[in-house]
C-alpha cells in the first residue's frame, strides 16, 4: 500500500485502502496552506495541473494567506492557467482552443472554478459556470454537473427543479457508479429533501426515499464502498433529524 503520511483524502487521514484509486479521490497535501480549506475544493484545485506545473506553483502556495487570500489566488491561477492554455492551443494552429486540444482538464480547470466561486460566495456565477459545463459536455450521457448544479438550487430553495434533475441523475449515477455509491446516495439525500420541502402530501414519498437510503447504507459493509459507510449513514441520520425538526416547529 502506498504511504499515505502527509496527505488527506475524502475521508481526512483515514486509510481508505484500495478506495485511494477512485476517480473522486486525489491525495491532497495535509500542510498549513491547505488544511483549511474544503477537500473537494483543494482535490479539483489540484486536479487541473499537471504535477510538474503544480511543482512550479509550490512556492506560490504561502500558508501565512488568510482563507480568503488562499481562494482568491487559487482562482487567479485557474483563470490564468485558462489563459495560457487557450494561448498555446491557438499558437500551435489559429482558432484552435484549449476545449479542442483537452477536453478533460479545460473541463477540470472549470469544475474547480466553480468550486472557487461557491467557497468565496459567488452562487449565481458558480451556477452559471455548471450550466455551461453541462451544456459543452463532450459526453451527453455524463450528467455529473447537472448533480452539482441541483445542489445549488436545493440551496435556494427551488425544490421541484432539483427533484426533477436529482430523479435524472440517480438513475444514471445508478447506473455507473452504483446505487451504494457516496454520489447515488448523495443524489437520494437532495431528492428526499427536496421532497420534503415540497409539502405535507410529499412527505411520505421523503420518508420512502430515506427508509431506502438505510438499507443501501446497511448493505454497504459488504461491498466496494464500505469505508464510506459510517459517513453516509450519518449524513442520512442528521437529514432525517432536521426534516422531522422542522416538521415539528412548523407544526
Amino acid at each position: 500500500m502506498a504511504d499515505q503520511s502527509g496527505v488527506r483524502f475524502s475521508q481526512g487521514q483515514k486509510d481508505i485502502g484500495e478506495a485511494r484509486h477512485f476517480s473522486w479521490e486525489y491525495p491532497v497535501p495535509d500542510n498549513e496552506f491547505w488544511r483549511d480549506l474544503p477537500y473537494s475544493l483543494s482535490r479539483n484545485f489540484l486536479q487541473s495541473f499537471s504535477s510538474e506545473k503544480l511543482q512550479r506553483l509550490s512556492p506560490r502556495f504561502d500558508d501565512k494567506l488568510d482563507r480568503t487570500a488562499k481562494l482568491e489566488l487559487l482562482a487567479q491561477l485557474l483563470h490564468e492557467e485558462l489563459e495560457d492554455q487557450d494561448a498555446a492551443a491557438g499558437a500551435e494552429k489559429p482558432g484552435r482552443a484549449f476545449y479542442d486540444v483537452d477536453y478533460t482538464r479545460w473541463r477540470a480547470v472549470w469544475l474547480a472554478i466553480a468550486s472557487m466561486q461557491l467557497e468565496l460566495g459567488q452562487r449565481a456565477e458558480a451556477e452559471d459556470t455548471l450550466r455551461m459545463l453541462h451544456e459543452k459536455r463532450q459526453d451527453p450521457a455524463n450528467l455529473s454537473h447537472l448533480h452539482s448544479l441541483a445542489s445549488l438550487l436545493l440551496a435556494r430553495g427551488a425544490y421541484a427543479e432539483t427533484e426533477k434533475m436529482e430523479t435524472e441523475v440517480r438513475a444514471w449515477l445508478d447506473g455507473c457508479l452504483g446505487r451504494d455509491s457516496p454520489q447515488a446516495l448523495s443524489a437520494r439525500r437532495m431528492l428526499a429533501e427536496a421532497t420534503w420541502k415540497q409539502g405535507t402530501a410529499r412527505r411520505k414519498e421523503a420518508e420512502g426515499v430515506l427508509e431506502e437510503m438505510r438499507v443501501i447504507i446497511t448493505e454497504m459493509g459488504a461491498g466496494q464502498y464500505a469505508v464510506y459507510q459510517d459517513e453516509e449513514k450519518v449524513m442520512m441520520e442528521k437529514l432525517a433529524q432536521t426534516l422531522h425538526e422542522g416538521h415539528q416547529a412548523e407544526d
